[in-house]
């Protein structure tokens, strides 16, 4: 016989099943970022102690209860990977399988963690190998939808990797920039001789563009 547990795919109690079930339900009176603080708590215990079910580990999707007992998506989700309220807009087909095109616009583009991928560079060289194996002739059935789904994220990871590095040489090379405007302004300010004061006035305004064009940056 089949347990709850393994129907649920998760060891919550009864008691803890049902609260889960509730948690992801937002009241009438409340702003999404309001649930997400109501149910943070308890949220943060489920994770602790793996009871979320396996559809619900990298993130939590809010709900809007609905004629008593529908409670549909309303397009926000708890990420689990940076616990940021995140806007995932409607489910798409995905690799055979349905998930928020948006929670994953977020894991490549402004995720600030990487626990949604889920593999370290080795087990995604294993996963590579076999899927490679697969291609060159050998059973398609060695490449599972988890390994498919595996590569996938791992994918996501390396293109939100690869943008933050950009960023961060974007925001060095805006560093130095100012660094070197500053550097020459001051020099200008003490030594002004040839200088008049509009174009010291200039130099000026194009330091503080600069550094606004660095605040916007690391904003991102």
């Amino acid at each position: 016989m089949v347990s709850l547990s393994d129907l649920r795919g998760t060891n919550c109690t009864d008691a803890e099943w049902y609260e889960y079930c509730k948690m992801p339900q937002v009241r009438n009176n409340e702003t999404p970022s309001e649930w997400m603080n109501r149910i943070w708590p308890r949220l943060q215990y489920f994770r602790k102690n793996d009871l979320l079910p396996t559809e619900s580990k990298k993130y939590l999707e809010a709900r809007k209860l609905v004629l008593g007992t529908y409670a549909p998506e309303i397009g926000l989700a708890i990420c689990f990977s940076c616990d940021q309220l995140i806007y995932t807009g409607e489910r798409t087909a995905n690799i055979g399988n349905y998930n928020h095109i948006g929670m994953e616009r977020h894991w490549k583009f402004s995720c600030s963690g990487n626990k949604y991928c889920g593999v370290n560079y080795d087990e995604y060289l294993k996963i590579k190998q076999k899927s490679n194996s697969a291609y060159s002739g050998a059973s398609v059935s060695t490449l599972n939808f988890d390994d498919m789904y595996a590569l996938h994220r791992y994918k996501l990871w390396m293109q939100n990797a690869n943008r933050k590095i950009e960023r961060a040489r974007e925001v060095s090379k805006k560093i130095q920039a100012c660094i070197t405007i500053q550097r020459k302004w001051l020099e200008i300010f003490y030594k002004p001789e040839g200088m008049t004061a509009k174009q010291l006035a200039e130099h000026y305004k194009l330091l503080w563009a600069v550094r606004e064009e660095m605040r916007q940056i690391n904003n991102v």
